[in-house]
Parts: C-alpha cells; sequence; structure tokens
C-alpha cells in the first residue's frame, strides 16, 4: 500500500488558505485486486519533526472506521493565521496498517481583518499608470519570508529583480464589492540579508473598464482606480518576525504601460522602463514621487482557491506572409486565448517607433484579421527603446484569436534586403489557462472523433480563466448556463473543483435581494436587459448556482459545497417557485442558438417548455441535497412541489397521443425524459419520438445551448449510442463535424458558425461542446456525473461503434485512474481492458447486456459486438 496524491482544500501543499477546517485526501496505489480502505488516521503538527516521531501535537484524528478518502474535514485545535502545519496520514485495510504518507503542509493565510497591516496605494485618475517600489531591510537570517498580496485588476510584483511567481493576471475576478481575491508566495529564497527592494505594475484588468481612443471596450465601467495591497511578513532563524507592508513612503513613478483594457488592448512605451527600479541598488531621480494611499475597496479581502493561470503552452507560427507592403500576418495554426510574445532586433535608431500587433480568429478578404465579432481595434501597440535587442509579451490584457497582423517590424523570415527596418526575431503565442490537473484523455481511431475532442477542449481551455467564460475576446463574462451544461464534459477532462467553488461563490455574491441569480456572474453589467429581460433572468442561467453544485458532489464527493451555499440554492429556488404560473415558468431564453433560420433565440422548443424542465430538474436536485443535510420539512416541501409541477406540466404540454412535449422537439423530448417529468408507462414512447425525429433528419440536431446536452444524455441513458455515433458522424449539415470539415480550430458559438463562405459568430465558444462527455460516458463507458451511482462505485459499460476500431481513455475519480481500452480483434471479437482504481468497486456491461461485478484493480474482457 503505497499512499499518494496527498491534497488538502484540492491542492498539493497550499499556501495562504482561509478555511478554518481544511479538507484532506489522498489516493493508495496497489497491485492488490478488490482493495478497500477500512480505517485512517491523520497527524497534524506544527513541527515537522514530531511528525517524524508519530506525533500530532495539533491533531490526532486516532483510528477512523471509515472507507473515505477525501473530503476529511480537520477536526483538531484552532489554525492560526499565517503558520505552516505538517500533517501525515496512514490506512487499514485487511487488519494491515501502511506506513505513513510522506510528509505534507498546508500553510493559513492572513485569516483575521486585523492581521493585515498594510495601506492600500494606488492611482488617483483614470488611464494614469505607475510603477512602484520600495526597499526594506531583512537584518538577519531568514528562515522563511511571505508576501501576501491583493492588486486590482491585475499585477505583476517582482523582488530583487525578479518575479514572485510564474502565474499571470492575478488575482482572480471577482464583484470586487464583495469580495478581493489575495495571493500568498513564498519569497524566501527571493530576499537576502540587508538590503531588499520590490517592485509592482498595475493593470485595469476587470477593476476599470475605460473607454479610450476608440478602442473596444464593451460597456465602460470601473470599481474604481487601480491599486494594491502588499504585506511581506518574514521569520528568522533565531525566531524574530518583520512584518514590511505597503504604505506612504513607497515611492511611484510613470509606468511604461500607458493603456490598459481587457478589452481594448495594451499600449507599452519600452523608454519608460527604469531598469533595476525593483532592486535595492537602484537610484531614484526627480521621476519618483511619493505613492498615495488610496481608499480601500470594498470587498472582503478572500485568499484565492481557484488555481492561477500560467503560459501552459507555446503557439509557434505555422507561416507568415506579406500581406500588403509593410504589413505582416502570422498564422499560429490553432485559435486559444492569450497573448504574443516577441524579441525584436534593432540598430538602435528607432526608439519611439510602434510595432502594432492586430489579432483576430478570422480574416477579411483582403487577407488581414476581421474583429468584427471580437472588438473593434483590439492591438498590443509596443513603442520600442533605443536598446539592440528588445522582448514584449502583454502584462495585463488577452484575447482569443489564430491570426496576427504586425505593422513596424520585419518578420525574419521576409527580412532580406530590409535589415535597417527592426527585424522580429522571435514571434510566438502564448495559451493561458490554469495550472491544473488533467483528469482525462480520449482517443480513438476514428480521427474525426480526435478532432471533434481538440476543438471542443481547445475551447473550454480557451474559456477558462478565473470565470468560465463565454468567450475570450468579445465579451469575457461569465455566462452562468454553460457552466452546469457542459460541467460534466469539463469534469471528465479537468480538476476544476476550486474554480466550480469560485464560481458558486460569484453566484452567491450576485444574487438579487428577491433571490434571482442573473444570467450573468459576476454581474459585471446589466445593459442587456434593455434588448430582452432573459438576458438578466433565465432560469436555464440562474439554475447553475443549484445544479454546478450537484454535479461537483457526484464528480468529488464533497458534500461541504451543500452546507455553504444552501441558503443561496434555496432563495433562488424560492424565487422561481413564486415566478410560476400554475406551476410552470414561462420566462427566459429557451433553448438559445438552436437551429434554425431566427438565430439565436429559442425557435424549435417553446420557452415554457424549457424553462419549467430545468425548474423541476432544480427541484429534484433541492430535494435530494435537503435530504443529505437531514433538512427534513425541505425535503418534503420540495417532493410535494415537484408531484404539483409534474403534473400541471404533463397536463399543459404533453400529448398522450403522438407522446410528445409541446412541439416534439429534440430538446423537448431529452429535457423532459431526463428530468423525470414522463410518466413511466409513457418513458420508452416519448424517447422514440426523440429517436425518430432524429433518424428522420438524416442524424441532424435541432438543439441549442440548452437542449443539446440533455439529448446526448438521454441517448446514453437509454443506451442508443448508436444514434449519437450517427450525429458525431455527420459532416455536411451544422454539427461538429461539420466545423471540423470547415476547418474549426475551437468550437464555435454556432453549429454552422465555421461556414467557409460565411464565417460567423464568435469562433472560440464552448457552450455547444456537451459531445465530448458522449466520448466518455458512451463511447467509453465510464459513466459519470449524470447518472445515479454512488460515490465509490463505477459502472463501465463502452459502447462498441462500427466506425471505430480502438479508444482509449482514462479519467481520474478521486480515489484514483479508471481506464478503458478497447480495441477490436476482428469482426466478431473485442477485447476491453477496465482498470479501477483502490478503494471502488463496480460493474462492467458488455455490449450485450451481460453484467459482471468488478472490484479494484485491471480485468480483461473478450466479447462480442453488439
Amino acid at each position: 500500500m503505497n499512499i499518494t496524491r496527498t491534497r488538502v482544500e484540492y491542492q498539493d501543499n497550499p499556501l495562504g488558505i482561509d478555511v478554518l477546517q481544511p479538507t484532506f485526501s489522498w489516493n493508495v496505489e496497489t497491485e492488490e485486486k478488490n482493495w478497500r480502505q477500512e480505517a485512517y488516521q491523520i497527524l497534524v503538527a506544527d513541527d515537522k519533526e514530531l511528525l517524524f516521531q508519530d506525533q500530532g501535537n495539533i491533531w490526532d484524528s486516532g483510528r477512523i472506521e471509515n472507507s473515505a478518502m477525501v473530503n476529511i474535514v480537520y477536526d483538531g485545535q484552532a489554525l492560526e493565521s499565517a503558520k505552516r502545519y505538517y500533517w501525515k496520514v496512514r490506512v487499514w485495510q485487511s487488519g494491515n496498517v501502511s506506513a505513513y504518507s510522506s510528509v505534507n503542509f498546508f500553510e493559513m493565510g492572513l485569516m483575521e481583518e486585523e492581521c493585515w497591516k498594510a495601506s492600500w496605494i494606488g492611482e488617483t485618475e483614470s488611464e494614469i499608470h505607475h510603477m512602484y517600489r520600495n526597499t526594506f531591510e531583512a537584518l538577519g537570517t531568514i528562515a522563511r519570508a511571505r508576501a501576501y498580496i491583493c492588486g486590482l485588476g491585475q499585477y505583476e510584483l517582482t523582488i530583487n529583480g525578479k518575479n514572485v511567481t510564474e502565474y499571470v493576471l492575478q488575482p482572480g475576478w471577482t464583484n470586487y464589492e464583495k469580495s478581493c481575491l489575495y495571493n500568498t508566495y513564498d519569497i524566501t529564497k527571493l530576499l537576502q540579508s540587508g538590503t531588499n527592494a520590490w517592485g509592482l505594475l498595475l493593470g485595469d484588468g476587470m477593476f476599470h473598464i475605460p473607454g479610450h481612443k476608440g478602442r473596444y471596450a464593451y460597456f465602460p465601467r470601473s470599481y474604481g482606480y487601480s491599486k494594491f495591497l502588499l504585506q511581506i511578513e518574514i521569520t528568522y532563524e533565531d525566531g524574530r518576525k518583520d512584518t514590511i507592508v505597503s504604505d506612504d513612503t513607497c515611492s511611484m513613478a510613470k509606468s511604461p504601460i500607458a493603456y490598459s483594457c481587457i478589452y481594448g488592448g495594451e499600449e507599452y512605451y519600452a523608454a519608460d522602463e527604469q531598469e533595476g527600479f525593483d532592486t535595492a541598488q537602484f537610484k531614484e531621480d526627480e521621476s519618483w514621487t511619493k505613492a498615495e494611499i488610496v481608499e480601500a475597496p470594498k470587498g472582503r479581502l478572500t485568499a484565492q482557491k481557484n488555481l492561477p493561470l500560467k503560459v501552459m503552452e507555446i503557439m509557434q507560427p505555422v507561416s507568415v506572409n506579406e500581406v500588403r507592403p509593410g504589413v505582416y500576418l502570422y498564422d499560429l495554426g490553432k485559435n486559444f486565448s492569450g497573448w504574443v510574445r516577441i524579441r525584436v532586433t534593432t540598430d538602435g535608431k528607432h526608439a519611439g517607433a510602434r510595432i502594432k500587433m492586430k489579432p483576430g480568429e478570422i480574416l477579411k478578404e483582403d487577407g488581414t484579421p476581421d474583429q468584427k465579432v471580437t472588438g473593434k481595434n483590439y492591438s498590443w501597440d509596443y513603442y520600442m527603446n533605443d536598446q539592440d535587442v528588445q522582448e514584449y509579451a502583454s502584462k495585463f490584457t488577452y484575447t482569443g484569436f489564430r491570426y496576427v497582423q504586425v505593422e513596424g517590424a520585419v518578420p525574419k523570415e521576409l527580412a532580406s534586403g530590409k535589415e535597417d527596418q527592426p527585424i522580429l526575431e522571435h514571434f510566438a503565442g502564448e495559451f493561458i489557462y490554469p495550472d491544473m490537473e488533467m483528469m482525462g484523455s480520449f482517443h480513438c481511431s476514428n480521427e474525426l472523433y480526435n478532432q471533434i475532442h481538440g476543438i471542443i477542449t481547445q475551447a473550454m481551455l480557451s474559456n477558462m480563466k478565473s470565470i468560465m467564460t463565454d468567450c475570450p475576446h468579445r465579451e469575457k463574462l461569465g455566462w452562468m448556463e454553460q457552466s452546469h451544461l457542459i460541467g460534466p464534459a469539463i469534469m471528465y477532462n479537468y480538476d476544476v473543483h476550486n474554480l466550480y467553488e469560485k464560481i458558486e461563490q460569484d453566484m452567491a455574491e450576485a444574487q438579487h435581494d428577491n433571490g434571482l441569480v442573473p444570467d450573468i456572474c459576476p454581474e459585471y453589467i446589466t445593459e442587456f436587459v434593455k434588448w430582452h429581460y432573459g438576458y438578466l433572468d433565465s432560469p436555464e442561467w440562474g439554475s447553475a448556482c443549484i445544479i454546478n453544485p450537484w454535479y461537483a458532489y457526484k464528480k468529488y464527493g464533497d458534500i461541504s459545497i451543500f452546507t455553504r451555499y444552501y441558503d443561496t440554492m434555496k432563495r433562488y429556488m424560492d424565487y422561481l417557485t413564486s415566478k410560476t404560473h400554475h406551476h410552470v415558468l414561462h420566462h427566459g431564453l429557451g433553448d438559445w442558438l438552436d437551429i434554425g433560420p431566427y438565430v439565436p433565440y429559442s425557435q424549435n422548443t417553446p420557452v415554457p417548455v424549457i424553462a419549467t424542465t430545468i425548474y423541476y430538474y432544480d427541484l429534484g436536485i433541492m430535494k435530494r441535497v435537503a435530504g443529505l443535510l437531514n433538512k427534513t420539512e425541505d425535503e418534503k416541501t420540495y417532493d410535494a412541489l415537484m408531484q404539483e409541477v409534474k403534473k400541471e406540466y404533463n397536463l399543459q404540454f404533453f400529448d398522450n397521443q403522438g407522446c410528445r412535449y409541446g412541439t416534439g422537439s429534440q430538446a423537448a423530448q431529452a429535457l423532459s425524459l431526463m428530468a423525470g417529468l414522463v410518466e413511466e408507462e409513457y418513458e420508452q414512447k416519448v424517447f422514440d419520438v426523440l429517436v425518430k425525429d432524429i433518424e428522420l433528419r438524416g442524424y441532424a440536431t435541432t438543439a441549442g445551448d440548452v437542449g443539446h446536452p440533455f439529448v446526448t444524455a438521454a441517448l446514453t441513458k437509454y443506451n442508443r449510442s448508436d444514434i449519437m455515433n450517427e450525429m458525431m458522424k455527420i459532416t455536411d449539415k451544422p454539427s461538429y463535424g461539420y466545423q471540423v470539415k470547415c476547418g474549426a480550430t475551437t468550437l464555435t458559438e454556432e453549429w454552422d458558425g465555421p461556414m467557409p463562405q460565411r464565417p460567423h459568430g464568435s469562433q472560440n465558444h464552448f457552450m455547444l461542446g456537451s459531445g465530448d462527455e458522449w466520448f466518455y460516458s458512451g463511447l467509453s463507458g465510464i459513466q459519470g456525473m449524470r447518472h445515479d451511482i454512488p460515490f465509490d462505485e463505477l459502472v463501465i459499460q463502452p459502447y462498441i461503434a462500427d466506425n471505430v476500431e480502438e479508444v482509449d481513455t482514462w479519467h481520474m475519480h478521486p480515489y484514483g485512474r479508471v481506464s478503458v481500452h478497447w480495441k477490436k480483434r476482428d469482426e466478431t471479437h473485442v477485447c476491453i481492458q477496465v482498470e479501477l482504481p483502490a478503494n471502488t468497486r463496480g460493474t462492467f456491461i458488455a455490449p450485450d447486456g451481460t453484467e459482471t461485478k468488478i472490484g479494484s484493480g485491471s480485468y480483461e474482457f473478450t466479447c462480442e459486438p453488439k
């Protein structure tokens, strides 16, 4: 027995957590089949040496008879701010005890307001940016040093000339009137005994959106001007401590960043750089003035829990061309979100000259980027200094793009005869998304399916920041429906526990006094309501506050999210109930962007059908959550209400002759089935209508944003993956395959978005990405969040498709790796290999329906394809 993947609060050795009772988790690796944990013991100490002696002076859980290996709640002495604790765990199985795990740690943040001694420093005017610095003394041998910082909208902190982190666009976006996230860094190795210095740059981020110079701004708005709070805590070897704070002894000078807008781009004047300003040796001149203390933001300081962003991939150009004299176009091969990094060489005579970089997803007829959808006049403008070699990448603004138009410098590939101009020696894209653990991988012998998986996950990552954005350019907003509709597919691929908890907090902070959870959270804008009230209040969007926690519970086994947010969920449930008429909801956006001539509004399915099925789905979740939390009266209330809603819904919308709901659309049939609104006697017939409609349309989808995930789920649940497979094959009409055939490298906003003769809408949206869920739950057979399965049990039921020879898939259950590999040996035999992690058991269902009970370990089955 080997204990691995030890975590606290779903993080590996986290710094700066502010949870008073953090949770612990671990995995066990063993070659023994059918391994089940009987008990565990956790030791927590404030001295690592005590753990080496098997002593937990802060908490010794003793032997706990329990098979759980995740979400074990701390139950020891009160934890102190800014203090490090060490822990380890051992487990028992069949009377045998394991060795303890390696020693791990977690460190608390500044949990009480009085812990913060620093003052807020920042700007007093819009579109004015400074760089800040200060020096401080470290008098002795340093044992440990931490920097606690909140910089709004975004910051870059350097100490003694070195960046404190590889992470970018810190901190995460919030409703800054409710909460402001701070970050904690271990800066021990950056400090030196004697004089030290820190330097800081600020960008506006989502905190301040100025309108400027005709640049794209997307509804200018502001929570104030950029500002920061910095506190450095130093502990010396002899036990002494020093606290260094931002205050009015800080200095400031003009920043090289003249313009910074998350929607409009960046203007950077390299001549305004002051090399070494973040070092102790730097001498301030008359350009430096005293920094100003400013008013604190309204939001409560909270430790950032969601995983930070980082440059995770480098996108190299696949081509570069001169589209007209002096104008060059780089093609980076794929659509993604981030920025570009350049290195330019000059003869020193181009100081003040501009290199303008204009990104875009698609091209106009003249071969230049088309920004009509993504935001006109977005660019990164770099004004050179007199150095021979210069490097630049945006600090505080990113966008979604594939192509970049460059003016003011010559690509090295095309520099012959132009050596007197600035030469771009290096040009590459930097793809930014959270530094997170992969939770799954899918690959098969059908290249179309691999490409579909690729464009969906590329869109997921492009829109995964500190919120799940709708698109990485035009809006960058957290439209809530996609987080639950595509939630299972996201959770198959990525570790998003802490991101989804942060999203739930965003919804709680955005909730109106009457219980409404708005469509967009954080609720940065409300202007959309002038076009349609559904942009503010649509049940399919706000219901994310109920559905997301449920999927997170099903995926991670974390019940604590219910205890923290039950009030938010209940208030929204009450709000929806107050909006019903005869137990039916009539408002909202419906099945957004379904197939038809009247986009984007729901046209195939009546809005009340979509809204009420989601309402009933919510009620079912709330009933089960109330039961889990022993809220008996609430459980009874929701049960009674469900009966009334089901009765009224079927009375108003069900045609028992044709077994159709509403118009009988794919969305109406699937949602009614998956919500549980169909009476048992009609269930198969209602499903048959869904299948017939798909078949009659040549396996084309008619469902949109809301309906399609439920169509996918229904076809999987009722064992008709053959129908889903036919839908995935399509390339000649709006579909996933159509997008691939048209050259899409990310999933688009509309089913026919990359139409060659008329590309339209965003080319980087993940909201239609539920098909990726089928690759895991259907084709690979790893049933997941939508299935009613106990947490420690798994059902493996792969679909052997006629157009696929081999599938290789794995997914991380919280207890470890689940893998399925199947390969056809010949026309009548398929070999299926299954592996379940320790502490789980499962059921393998063969293509002919034969069930085999299995425990943890590796298994191989030879079956006949159905």
